[in-house]
C-alpha cells in the first residue's frame, strides 16, 4: 500500500512538473507572438512605448484613432491602447501595466461610449493576460477585478486550461509553423471594409434598448480621472461618431452623452462630442453601425486633431511634440 501511494505521489509530481514546463513554454511563446493584443501587451511590459499621447478605449478606439495621423499632425509619439471587448476595468488594468513600465504620458484621449461603464459578463480573450501573472501588482489587480481567479495564480500547471487559442498560438510559434505578425501600427489598425449593417439590423429587429452602467466601474472611472489630475496628466474625453440611426435605437443615448459632458465639467476636462457630426450621417464611413472603417477613421482623426490644436493651449502642444 505504501509503495502504491509513493508511486502515485511520484507520478503526480511528474505530471505537475510536465504541466509547469508546458505553462512556461506557452508563456514564452505568447510573449514572442504579435497575435491579437499580444504585441501591445509585450511592448507595454518591455517598457518600449513611452508615448506622450495615449488613446484608451475598446475596439472603437483601436480601429478609429489613427496613430499615423496623430503623430504626423501633432508631431508627437502616440500609442493606441484600445482593446476588443474591454469595459473600463480592463482598460484601467492595461493602463496600470503601461504606467508601471513606461513613462507617464502628457495626454490621454479616452474614448467614451455606451459600453465603457457596462461590465462584461465574461472575460474576453482571457489568455492575453496570463503570460504576465509573474508580475505581482498586475496579478493582484487582475484578481481584484475577477479577470483571473485564485486557481490561475496558484496552480500554474492549469492556468491555460480552457484556453485553446493560447495553445494554438504557442504551438505555431514554438514549431515555427506560423509567426503571427502584427496588423496594428502602435495599437491602431484601420479596417478596409464597406458597410455591413448586420449589427444595426439585429438591434432594429430587437427594438429599442437601454444601455447599462455598472456602479463599480463608474467609481473606478472617477478614481482614474482623479489619479490623472494628481499626476498632471491631461485627459480628453471623446465621444466618437456612431451611425445616427443606431443612436435612435438606444433609449438613453442622449443621457449617456450628458453624463460625460457633466463629468468633464466637474473635473475641468475637455469633452469632444462627435456623435452628431456629419460623419455619423454617412454609411460610407462605417463598416458597421458602431465602428468606423479605415476611411472614416482617417476623416474622424483629422477632425479630432484639428480640434485638439484649437482647444489645447500652445504650451501643452509643445510638451507633447517630439
Amino acid at each position: 500500500m505504501k509503495k502504491y501511494i509513493l508511486k502515485s505521489l511520484v507520478f503526480g509530481l511528474i505530471i505537475i512538473s510536465i504541466m509547469q514546463i508546458i505553462n512556461s513554454i506557452i508563456n514564452h511563446s505568447l510573449r514572442k507572438s504579435e497575435s491579437g493584443n499580444l504585441k501591445e501587451w509585450n511592448e507595454i511590459f518591455e517598457g518600449n512605448i513611452n508615448a506622450q499621447l495615449l488613446i484608451q478605449g475598446s475596439s472603437r478606439a483601436w480601429v478609429q484613432y489613427s496613430t499615423y495621423i496623430i503623430d504626423s499632425e501633432l508631431k508627437t509619439n502616440s500609442y493606441n491602447l484600445g482593446m476588443d471587448g474591454s469595459p473600463f476595468d480592463v482598460q484601467y488594468i492595461r493602463y496600470f501595466a503601461y504606467e508601471q513600465n513606461n513613462k507617464l504620458p502628457k495626454i490621454i484621449i479616452q474614448n467614451v461610449d455606451l459600453d465603457l461603464l457596462d461590465a462584461n459578463k465574461f472575460v474576453f480573450q482571457k489568455y492575453q493576460f496570463l503570460p504576465y501573472l509573474n508580475n505581482k501588482p498586475f496579478r493582484n489587480l487582475l484578481l481584484d477585478h475577477q479577470i483571473v481567479d485564485y486557481y490561475d495564480c496558484t496552480f500554474p500547471f492549469i492556468t491555460y486550461a480552457g484556453q485553446p487559442k493560447a495553445y494554438e498560438i504557442a504551438l505555431s510559434e514554438l514549431l515555427g509553423i506560423k509567426h503571427q505578425n502584427a496588423v496594428k501600427h502602435k495599437g491602431y489598425a484601420g479596417q478596409n471594409a464597406e458597410w455591413n449593417g448586420n449589427n444595426f439590423e439585429f438591434r432594429k429587429n430587437q427594438g429599442v434598448a437601454r444601455s447599462k452602467t455598472n456602479g463599480n466601474l463608474e467609481k473606478l472611472f472617477v478614481q482614474f480621472l482623479d489619479e490623472c489630475q494628481k499626476k498632471k496628466i491631461l485627459v480628453v474625453l471623446v465621444y466618437a461618431p456612431m451611425y445616427y440611426e443606431m443612436q435612435q435605437l438606444i433609449s438613453n443615448f442622449s443621457s449617456s452623452r450628458l453624463y460625460y459632458k457633466t463629468l468633464s465639467e466637474r473635473h475641468n476636462l475637455l469633452f469632444l462630442d462627435y456623435s452628431s457630426s456629419y460623419i455619423s450621417k454617412e454609411k460610407k464611413y462605417f463598416y458597421n453601425a458602431t465602428h468606423l472603417n479605415a476611411k472614416g477613421s482617417e476623416v474622424f482623426t483629422k477632425l479630432l486633431v484639428n480640434d485638439l490644436k484649437q482647444y489645447l493651449d500652445s504650451t501643452t502642444l509643445v510638451e507633447i511634440s517630439n
